[in-house]
């Protein structure tokens, strides 16, 4: 099967800003295919500059100075040996120092705390509730069937008077015409 992806030789001045290099050291040419993905390019470009630190971060500028990524799509810039992309290399951190974590946000502190109180007497409620559920069912249950049984008896009632009563006729005395 044949590789259908284009190989170009792309040209990178280092600038090894882990060791304090204000001008790039060396212009180094890798052949590069417009289909390889970043952890590829990455690669590529440790092994030929010999870097096995896992500490060491890998940038690309393109000529203006912007970061660009580390892909194959680098094949599509003109480049040449007088005018490379810049490859700085640098370790974590190296530009600027990280704070600690801090989540301290006094002015959210009494809102939160309020709610947190409301929570909680929430879920107390619905524990309390909880353990008395059984028996507040068995009590809906017992008053449904109360109610349905005076339902049953009214109406047992009412159909025993109605059959107790006899259609007679319309008249009780013939009429006199």
């Amino acid at each position: 099967m044949e590789d259908c992806s284009i190989s170009k030789i792309i040209y990178f001045a280092v600038k090894r800003l882990d060791r304090n290099e204000e001008e790039p050291s060396i212009v180094l040419p890798v052949t590069l295919n417009a289909d390889d993905k970043v952890s590829e390019v990455t690669q590529i470009l440790r092994d030929k500059l010999e870097i096995n630190s896992s500490d060491i971060i890998l940038r690309l500028r393109n000529y203006r100075g912007s970061i660009i990524p580390l892909n194959g799509r680098v094949t599509q810039f003109s480049n040449t040996h007088s005018r490379p992309l810049m490859l700085e290399v640098v370790r974590h951190f190296q530009s600027v120092q990280p704070n600690p974590i801090s989540f301290e946000l006094s002015q959210y502190t009494e809102p939160l705390t309020r709610k947190l109180q409301d929570i909680e007497d929430r879920v107390s409620l619905l524990e309390d509730s909880t353990g008395n559920i059984h028996e507040n069912r068995k009590d809906k249950v017992h008053q449904e069937i109360s109610k349905l049984e005076n339902t049953v008896n009214f109406l047992r009632k009412r159909i025993e008077e109605a059959e107790s009563i006899e259609w007679n006729g319309m008249f009780v005395k013939n009429p006199l015409w």
